[in-house]
Order: structure tokens, then C-alpha cells, then sequence
């Protein structure tokens, strides 16, 4: 398949962040420069960030996004106020253990941590903050152990995972395990591919890092 041109990428890009609800495009502008996409604007919450940016990341031809939006929301909130809404998403949450996971909020700067024991309780105590009103920007340094689960299985499990969920002829991503440390390398097709397999990683109970080494090719 040819490379797409950086014209026909803005193009979709835009209408991509136009067509979904979750983002508010109207104040957003995209450039396109070697497959590379950088969105500039402004969005009114944090999980309009980061949505824009899975978005951009599922268009073919995007080799890496830059995102420079700002948040601005009209939402009147203290740091203290807002600390308290985050603590309670966060107790609220079923998949979280009880205090595992601590927020501190500086101008709307929230900073997750603490331990957990699983890669999904981690990445789902962000997505219990990032649409919340009043946060502006979010810091994960929630660390990952599980002491408890073998390692012995990991890297074959892994592999096995990333074979059930994507093609095997499509299939151009080596797993390497040291320890708890998972490390991705080889080639994906666009930057939502490459999410989907460090995500798949990250689900393996024991693993407590995944470092991705992949690349995108077209």
C-alpha cells in the first residue's frame, strides 16, 4: 500500500475529531508534516486531550501525534475542592483495592499514585479522573506490582493474547520478558495498533512494565 500523502491524513484527521462526540473540534487546528500530525487549540477538559489524540492515532498514515492543545474550562473549582471529587471517582471505582490509589491536585494538575496489581486497575484509575470537570492536566505514576503471579508463563502467554486478537500474518511485534519487564519491539501498521498492543501486554497479571519499542510503518 502507497504512503498517504499528509494532505489526505489532515483531511481525515479533522474530520475524524469533527466526527466524534467526545471532542469538541471547533477551536482545534491539525498539521500534518511526514506522517507526523500536531493538534494546537483548545478543549475544555482533559479527556478531550487524550481522546483527540487515540482518534488521531487510528488514521492510516499517522506515524506520531504531537499534541499541543490547552485546556481552558469555565469550571470555578479550588484544587481543594477538585481533590476531594477525585478521591471519591476514585473510592467510588469497584476495580480499584480500597486506598490503593492516592491524587494530589495542583491548578487543576491532578497526579495519580500509589500500587496496584494489574495494568488495567492502573490505566482505568485514569479514565476515572481525565473527564472529570475542573482537571486540566493528569500525571499517572501509579506503579504496578504483583508479586503473586508467575513469570515463568508471561512471554508465551503474551504472544498467545496478541495471536487471538490480531491477524498472525499481521503480526510483526517480538515480545521480549526480563523479569516483570515487558518489552515491545518490531513493526505496527499506525499508532492505534501500536496502543492496542502494549494495552494486550499490560493485561498479563505479573507484568509491571511494558516498554514499547515498536515502530510504524506503512
Amino acid at each position: 500500500m502507497p504512503s498517504r500523502t499528509d494532505n489526505a491524513i489532515q483531511r481525515d484527521v479533522l474530520e475524524e475529531l469533527k466526527w466524534d462526540a467526545a471532542v469538541d473540534a471547533r477551536n482545534l487546528g491539525v498539521t500534518v508534516a511526514g506522517g507526523i500530525v500536531t493538534i494546537t487549540g483548545q478543549v475544555s477538559t482533559y479527556g478531550e486531550n487524550r481522546e483527540a489524540e487515540r482518534l488521531t492515532e487510528m488514521i492510516p498514515g499517522v506515524k506520531e501525534v504531537i499534541v499541543n492543545m490547552e485546556v481552558v474550562t469555565a469550571d470555578a473549582f479550588g484544587d481543594a475542592e477538585l481533590g476531594v471529587a477525585v478521591r471519591n471517582a476514585l473510592s467510588w471505582a469497584a476495580y480499584l483495592p480500597i486506598d490503593a490509589v492516592s491524587a494530589r491536585v495542583e491548578d487543576g494538575w491532578v497526579t495519580l499514585s500509589g500500587t496496584v496489581h494489574s495494568g488495567f486497575q492502573r490505566q482505568n484509575a485514569e479514565n476515572a479522573v481525565r473527564f472529570m470537570r475542573g482537571v486540566k492536566g493528569l500525571t499517572n505514576a501509579i506503579t504496578v506490582a504483583n508479586r503473586d503471579a508467575p513469570v515463568a508463563d508471561m512471554k508465551a502467554n503474551i504472544e498467545s493474547a496478541l495471536t487471538r486478537r490480531y491477524d498472525a500474518q499481521d503480526q510483526h511485534v517480538v515480545v521480549s520478558v526480563d523479569g516483570r519487564i515487558v518489552t515491545l519491539s518490531g513493526t505496527v501498521t499506525n499508532g492505534w495498533q501500536r496502543y492496542l498492543m502494549r494495552n494486550s501486554a499490560w493485561n498479563a497479571p505479573g507484568v509491571e512494565d511494558v516498554r514499547d519499542h515498536m515502530r510504524i510503518v506503512d
